[in-house]
């Protein structure tokens, strides 16, 4: 039954964006998870993939980093299959699709949304972390590489970059 789901969903992949809501915490995380575990694991150690998303996910650390961020999920037929969450000052935080739904669009989809957002806010400059994962999903839309950084995340080290993207008047995403 669940088999059938997933292809009647991929088929038409019915994809809706709406603001995260406080009963979305569970997905999230699992997503979030699902997503390094599986779709980060080609390009970084066991080690570091468990430093950077530990089993089980602490609840209460991910519902005060949320709590600053402004938050959109995407679901499709009532399941979340991706979340992005930045700041009014055009951080990007967070992109993350469940595997289940990646290479579909759905980043995609949600990076439209926050750029939209960020635009109607007069923001001129969009900036993130990418990990080696992600580089090329932000190369693609229009992205810059200002440094390449090594960072500590619970006793191990990841390798990151820091990106940017001006946004002017073109709708080029």
């Amino acid at each position: 039954m669940a088999y059938l789901f997933l292809v009647r969903c991929f088929s038409t992949l019915r994809v809706k964006e709406r603001p995260f809501e406080a009963t979305d915490l569970p997905g999230v995380m699992e997503i979030y998870t699902a997503s390094i575990h599986s779709l980060a694991a080609p390009y970084y150690s066991p080690d570091q993939i468990a430093a950077w998303a530990p089993v089980p996910p602490n609840a209460a650390r991910w519902q005060e980093r949320l709590s600053k961020l402004h938050t959109i999920v995407a679901e499709c037929d009532g399941v979340l299959a991706g979340f992005v969450s930045y700041t009014s000052e055009g951080y990007l935080d967070f992109v993350f699709t469940h595997p289940t739904f990646a290479r579909r669009g759905v980043a995609t989809s949600l990076y439209r949304c926050v750029e939209s957002a960020l635009r109607a806010l007069g923001v001129s400059r969009v900036t993130t972390h990418a990990s080696l994962a992600a580089r090329s999903f932000f190369d693609r839309h229009g992205f810059q590489l200002d440094a390449e950084e090594c960072v500590e995340c619970r006793g191990a080290y990841l390798l990151r970059f820091a990106m940017h993207k001006q946004l002017g008047n073109e709708r080029n995403v």
